[in-house]
């Protein structure tokens, strides 16, 4: 597999593998620290403990899991998204970025201990064993995962196609253990899905992004030419789906906003260190010629989905509805370490055009919209203010005011903020169950449709 440079955005790991990956060479010097001698009397301090736990410990414990431990103990307590990765993990997470991977298919995280499920993706073994957002992995095949680092526990996860692994879930409202047994396989995520939907406006185009993986950007484009051809180039709008969307690789994200747009800045990159400073911004050649675009988000909109999100919205072209994202505005950098493995850490911050992170604080739909009528979940609705050490907000002020927001169609007043009492359950293979996706049909179907083939930022 040929290797990019460049940079990750998601913090989040699927089934065994981190989501999104790139290669990414250590290019600053390591300058001389003021406090050296300092340094090296912790580094002595360090060498003396690590000392007295091979001689004393009551078994004769592995170097090279004491020295691997200490690494990650020492980059969990930076941020939750800096870890060292050895040899396996760092293969298995360049071949995530494929979008075909071996595993289970659930998207994970780790926050005050607990190991829980940001999401199963479609069509997955986790997914078909019934798995929900919100879960907490308590056993991974009888052992407890409490203490367990989340690399351990995904690493735990993996194994060859054809295996099964069992999990003991805790489940909000469920007050008994739920036990589901997995067999393992190759996982190919469609990182894409498109249909059409007829409304008395006209077509609407749907589209779900699953993931930022290195496909993204040209299986958008692809989506958006069959539902053109579907509708005979008569698209009224486009819904863009991107809730529990975990993110993924930076230059996808780019790309991404970027075909939606015909101008302005799409995100910038700010770090400790000139090289980690960059601007991207918008070229000419909207694919949807200035179609109205609707997009959906929910908690697990996250990274690389936040940063299309704002970009979109902050530049006057779509709409958001759902809820508040999930907050990670960090960039981690993939730095090979010999050919031992690899560290991701955080080399950057990213701002939306607005010059604000969305650190902590995610990106606010502009109409709000629950897909229950039940309160949040405090496990279920976990946010990147949840995880332990996360970034406090650094919000700086752009000299570059933003476009005046317009106003929002008048039908929004119409739309409720939560299914009604007599709406159906749930039923992912039937959209008509899907409040959210329902309110952004009735959103779209009410926003004008492009007078000309250039868009308005």
């Amino acid at each position: 597999m040929r290797l990019r440079s460049g940079l990750m955005l998601s913090g989040i790991f699927i089934a065994g593998l981190a989501i999104g990956t790139v290669a990414q060479p250590l290019h600053h010097a390591m300058g001389q620290s003021t406090s050296e001698d300092s340094t090296y009397q912790q580094l002595s301090l360090f060498g003396d403990i690590l000392t007295q736990v091979k001689e004393n410990y009551v078994v004769d414990p592995p170097s090279d899991k004491l020295i691997y431990n200490a690494v990650n103990g020492m980059l969990a307590g930076l941020d939750p998204h800096s870890s060292y990765m050895n040899k396996q993990q760092y293969s298995d997470m360049q071949v995530q970025t494929t979008g075909q991977f071996g595993g289970l298919g659930l998207e994970v995280t780790q926050a005050s201990g607990l190991l829980k499920v940001i999401s199963p993706i479609d069509d997955t073994p986790g997914a078909r064993a019934g798995i929900k957002p919100g879960d907490i992995i308590v056993e991974i095949n009888g052992h407890s995962t409490d203490g367990l680092g989340l690399d351990d526990a995904v690493s735990k996860m993996r194994g060859p196609p054809g295996t099964q692994i069992t999990l003991t879930l805790k489940r909000n409202g469920v007050s008994t253990p739920v036990h589901v047994t997995l067999t393992r396989e190759i996982i190919k995520i469609q990182d894409v899905k498109d249909r059409l939907f007829s409304t008395p406006a006209g077509e609407i185009g749907y589209i779900r992004l699953d993931s930022f993986d290195e496909n993204a950007d040209p299986h958008i484009q692809a989506a958006v030419k069959t539902l053109e051809k579907q509708a005979n180039g008569n698209i009224h709008g486009y819904i863009l789906d991107m809730r529990d969307n975990p993110g993924g690789l930076l230059d996808q994200a780019v790309a991404v906003g970027d075909d939606f747009l015909n101008s302005g800045e799409i995100v910038s990159t700010h770090g400790r260190h000139s090289q980690d400073d960059a601007v991207w911004y918008a070229q000419q050649g909207d694919i949807t010629n200035g179609a109205p675009i609707v997009i959906l988000t929910n908690a697990g909109t996250a990274s690389a989905a936040e940063i299309v999100t704002a970009a979109l919205q902050q530049n006057r072209r779509a709409l958001v509805l759902g809820t508040k994202t999930f907050g990670k505005g960090s960039v981690q950098t993939i730095m090979p370490i010999d050919n031992e493995g690899a560290l991701r850490l955080t080399t950057a911050l990213y701002f939306t055009p607005s010059g604000k992170s969305i650190q902590g604080f995610g990106v606010t739909p502009d109409i709000t919209v629950s897909d229950t009528r039940t309160p949040e979940d405090a496990f279920a609705q976990l946010r990147e203010t949840d995880l332990l050490n996360s970034f406090s907000n650094p919000t700086r002020q752009s000299a570059t005011p933003l476009p005046p927001a317009p106003p929002l169609p008048a039908i929004a007043s119409t739309i409720p903020d939560k299914p009604p009492a007599t709406w159906p359950a749930f039923d992912p293979a039937n959209p008509a169950t899907d409040f959210q996706l329902q309110m952004g049909l009735k959103l779209i179907a009410a926003m004008s449709a492009p007078k000309t083939t250039t868009a308005a930022n």
